[in-house]
């Protein structure tokens, strides 16, 4: 691949493009994976839905990982696999109660703070510069949660929380990816990361274990199986592009689950939290073009 194209299929095709499509994918599998996610019983407990959707994973995962043998688990840099599989298994975690106890529309919105997250923790962990302009498009976008949450009205629940927490999981997941996608391939970050999680999610959950129904089974079923395209799709994505450039490509989920939550879970935005959405959307939209124009600023 030459540093501004590939040649796909015999056709040329930009990376930022290819990373872009796998990017919109990536919304798409994750938003239904979380609606079936909310649709499960209130009686299956998150660390089994984490453990069932990793299980689930790896068993759609399997031929590859037969194909790949032990080589694909060849590695330079265990650790740092060790640190993302931690990080992922704690962003999902975080992530499925959020969806489970929140309004899909709200949780979807307060999700897109993530690249507020991943800003900040390049500047602290990678000693990326941030300009005066970003910290205030940075805070412009925070402001937007607290409009959604209103706390001076309303108090903050718990599931809001959770969900910055799970988007601070992801911002370090994220990190560690594009750390890692330099010298490895997707295929061993997959590895790393559906092996070792249904590993450690199995170990916490056999403490609690209650078979689930067998129509949750089909639904984590679906889950897993989503998860493992949408898992594939991000690493790919960020393979071929910045997570600076990635990032307006999120937007979609809310396209996604405004509606979805009216016609399925009979969910009604309410103009605060619609308002607060643009401004999150606004701040990160404002931060990309600003990384696309001004690079070093």
């Amino acid at each position: 691949m030459s540093e501004n194209r590939l040649v796909a299929l015999g056709i040329d095709v930009s990376p930022k493009l290819v990373g872009a499509s796998f990017m919109l994918l990536w919304a798409l599998s994750f938003s239904s994976a979380m609606v079936f996610a909310k649709a499960l019983s209130p009686d299956v407990s998150n660390i089994i839905i984490l453990f069932m959707r990793y299980f689930f994973g790896l068993t759609f995962f399997s031929p590859f990982i037969y194909h790949a043998g032990i080589q694909g688990f060849k590695t330079s840099r265990p650790i740092l696999h060790l640190l993302r599989v931690c990080f992922v298994g704690a962003a999902m975690g975080c992530t499925y109660y959020a969806y489970r106890n929140l309004p899909l529309d709200l949780a979807t919105s307060i999700g897109m703070t993530g690249p507020l997250f991943t800003t900040v923790l390049s500047m602290l962990l990678l000693k990326d510069r941030v300009s005066f302009e970003k910290w205030v498009l940075i805070i412009f976008g925070y402001l937007g949660v607290l409009v959604m949450v209103r706390p001076h009205e309303l108090p903050v629940g718990t599931g809001v929380w959770v969900e910055l927490l799970a988007n601070l999981f992801a911002a370090l997941s994220i990190i560690c990816v594009k750390t890692l996608s330099r010298t490895e391939s997707t295929l061993t970050i997959m590895l790393y990361a559906n092996t070792v999680t249904t590993l450690i999610a199995g170990l916490l959950a056999m403490s609690i274990w209650e078979t689930p129904s067998t129509q949750d089974l089909i639904l984590l079923m679906i889950i897993g199986g989503l998860g493992v395209f949408s898992q594939y799709c991000s690493v790919t994505a960020l393979r071929y592009a910045n997570p600076s450039f990635l990032a307006p490509f999120e937007y979609t989920r809310l396209c996604f689950a405004i509606p979805v939550g009216y016609l399925v879970f009979q969910e009604i935005p309410t103009m605060w939290t619609l308002f607060g959405s643009l401004m999150i959307i606004g701040g990160t939209f404002g931060l990309t073009r600003l990384e696309l124009t001004y690079p070093s600023k």
